[in-house]
């Protein structure tokens, strides 16, 4: 694959992966060695590779089946109709009065993606037929007061609000939009200055004035690195972003030098926080913007250097990207702890990058697998994001001719991030998927999680992690665990003398060990320092034991509390249709196997309720509701040991 590059402003927005650092000798820098090595400042002078991926580019495109061409031509005749929406101040300003980001979001994104979809049709004709309406479109997105979104205009130094014109900022849309561009100017750049030459030189003021310049010139953004703060995607994210521009708009040698030098020195600081396990403490949903984003660097580094910038024998980069199929449970359901969906497809071409460049056959096996569901019409291109488009017709070949196949690997234990994946077959989704974490509770995008686990039977989700809802500003406001997703309780998780787990890094598992012995599997935590002193727990000991063979799973949980104030109660969420009504069992039915769950009778009361959703984000994974079974604690004991079972119980037909 010749092109490293994605646009992700259609997937999750505002995706932070914060992947806080873990012990280390110093800084590993492993960026910066590479680019030393390569002599860094002369192995990137050469740009005659531009005119030869540009005629690359163009010949795959005519390669591309006819049926595949048509349709791109269709979705560009429809854009040619398209009138490019106003973004008023009103609509800026709905996030600073109501909270409201989606409405600004959408139209400034729909422009982006109908200017795509244009430059891809006039590649796939070459009449110059859609140039005047692809100019409309880079102009009015070059005349947009800031390419900032709303949710991230607060940096600046006054405030939230409308953007202040005196001060630029670099955010992660700011970043995306000139990639954006730059691929239309890289690609179109000459049929548009014959339509106009002042589009390209407006390009390039623009270019410079929001992203080359400030870039440069400040070392404040927080993103970048440079005040020692711990990083997270948005650093490797813009990065990626700010390294493509350089490359393929930046034409001042000095210039561009400089940009890619400091460019790799930031995206260093992403790397040296990264745990040595290549966890990504988000999970998978954010995987694309911060793993994925950090091969794209990669090969961004390795391609416009000629290969001299070389990182393909690092196993810590590997190993990141390994963690996407470790997390994977089946289909698109990955493991979803935190902020992360329970149905997402990560970026096909970023994991087959991987593959490529560690030579994984696994990888590239599961970069197929994913291409395939997203792609039910083979025939059909993405023409709704130009970078992706341009690793779609890199990577089509490779991915269709490639066999398909999920790793479904049985065991996988991340110590520094302390997450645990196992299942009941090796290479399988058959039988029972299990999936736990310790932690803290300072995590990016973190709920208050710790202890937490799913259940998954054949592949299908029983107990669950519910996710997160639609981002609104009391998403990442001081009022963030009002909303009920993020809460302890609504995880399965217990709740102690009627207190919930509190956020902050002091609020931990402590204790954790996983362990194998025999065909058995067990891990254990003490969390009971994930509670305030207000729950007034000494110790409470959650041990998992996996017995894959019997596709079960037994929890124990051994606390100590040093007064009694409401009763104990363990918390298990679940999309399924649940039956409480027998004692001791409690049957969540799941055709053609059902996920049986067993408890002393004797010591809980077991009840169940809905909560109902009405989100755009959560409502297409879970449908109107998901519910809370609780087994409430009898009595007032100060000590106790609960033993629960679950069992995958398989119906058994007449016929």
């Amino acid at each position: 694959m010749r092109h490293p590059r994605t646009f992700g402003f259609l997937l999750l927005t505002f995706l932070i992966c914060s992947l806080y650092a873990t012990a280390q000798q110093g800084p590993r820098n492993y960026l910066y060695t590479a680019w030393s090595e390569a002599d860094g400042e002369t192995a990137f002078r050469n740009m005659s590779w531009r005119e030869k991926q540009r005629s690359h580019i163009l010949e795959v495109i005519q390669q591309l089946p006819a049926i595949t061409r048509q349709s791109m031509l269709r979705e560009a005749d429809q854009a040619m109709a398209f009138t490019w929406p106003a973004l008023p101040a009103s609509l800026y300003l709905q996030f600073r009065d109501n909270g409201n980001r989606v409405n600004f979001e959408n139209a400034q994104f729909e422009r982006r993606k109908v200017l795509s979809t244009l430059v891809a049709g006039e590649l796939a004709d070459g009449s110059g037929k859609y140039i005047p309406q692809i100019a409309n479109g880079l102009w009015a997105i070059l005349e947009e007061s800031t390419w900032v979104l709303p949710a991230h205009i607060g940096v600046q130094k006054a405030g939230s609000g409308l953007a202040d014109p005196a001060e630029q900022i670099v955010d992660l849309f700011a970043g995306e939009t000139a990639a954006t561009i730059s691929w239309a100017q890289f690609l179109v750049g000459r049929q548009l200055d014959r339509y106009s030459p002042m589009i390209n030189k407006r390009i390039n003021y623009e270019l410079n004035r929001r992203i080359i310049a400030p870039f440069l010139d400040r070392t404040d953004f927080w993103w970048m690195g440079f005040n020692g703060r711990p990083m997270n995607n948005w650093n490797i994210w813009i990065n990626t972003n700010v390294l493509q521009t350089a490359l393929l708009a930046v034409n001042d040698t000095d210039i561009r030098s400089r940009v890619i030098e400091k460019a790799v020195r930031s995206a260093d600081f992403f790397l040296n926080g990264y745990p040595e396990d290549g966890g990504c403490d988000e999970g998978p949903s954010y995987w694309g913007h911060a793993g994925g984003k950090l091969i794209e660097f990669v090969n961004w580094l390795r391609w416009a250097s000629g290969g001299r910038a070389d990182l393909t024998k690092n196993e810590l980069i590997h190993r990141i990207g390994t963690y996407i199929y470790k997390m994977h449970i089946d289909s698109t359901r990955f493991v979803n702890f935190a902020d992360a969906s329970a149905s997402v497809i990560p970026p096909p071409h970023t994991v087959l990058l991987y593959g490529e460049l560690f030579k994984d056959p696994q990888m590239k096996a599961f970069a197929a697998y994913l291409y395939r569901l997203g792609n039910k019409d083979t025939t059909h291109i993405n023409t709704s994001s130009l970078p992706l488009f341009i690793y779609d017709l890199e990577s089509r070949k490779t991915l269709l001719s490639t066999a398909p196949a999920a790793p479904f690997t049985a065991t996988n234990w991340l110590p520094d991030l302390q997450v645990l994946t196992l299942r009941s077959v090796n290479g399988s989704s058959r039988g029972l998927f299990f999936a736990a974490k310790g932690g803290h509770n300072a995590e990016s995008h973190n709920h208050n999680d710790i202890g937490n686990f799913v259940l998954y039977v054949d592949g299908k989700p029983a107990i669950i992690d519910v996710g997160v809802g639609t981002y609104t500003k009391q998403t990442f406001s001081k009022d963030r665990y009002q909303l009920w997703y993020m809460q302890s309780q609504w995880h399965n998780c217990p709740t102690v003398n009627g207190v919930q787990q509190q956020d902050g890094r002091k609020f931990q598992a402590k204790d954790v060990v996983f362990s194998e012995k025999g065909n058995t599997q067990m891990l254990s935590m003490d969390i009971a320092a994930a509670y305030p002193e207000a729950a007034m727990v000494k110790t409470l000991k959650r041990t998992f034991t996996f017995m894959p063979a019997d596709s079960r799973l037994k929890l124990t949980e051994a606390y100590e509390l040093q007064y009694w104030k409401a009763p104990y109660q363990l918390h298990f969420m679940t999309c399924l249709p649940a039956h409480v009504d027998t004692p001791g069992k409690i049957v969540l039915d799941n055709d053609p196997a059902n996920l049986q769950i067993t408890y002393d009778a004797s010591r809980f009361e077991a009840t169940i309720e809905k909560q109902a959703i009405d989100d755009a984000r959560l409502s297409p994974v879970w449908g109107d509701g998901v519910y809370r079974i609780t087994l409430k604690a009898r009595g007032k004991a100060l000590q106790g040991k609960n033993n629960i079972d679950f069992e995958i119980k398989r119906r058994r037909y007449p016929w």
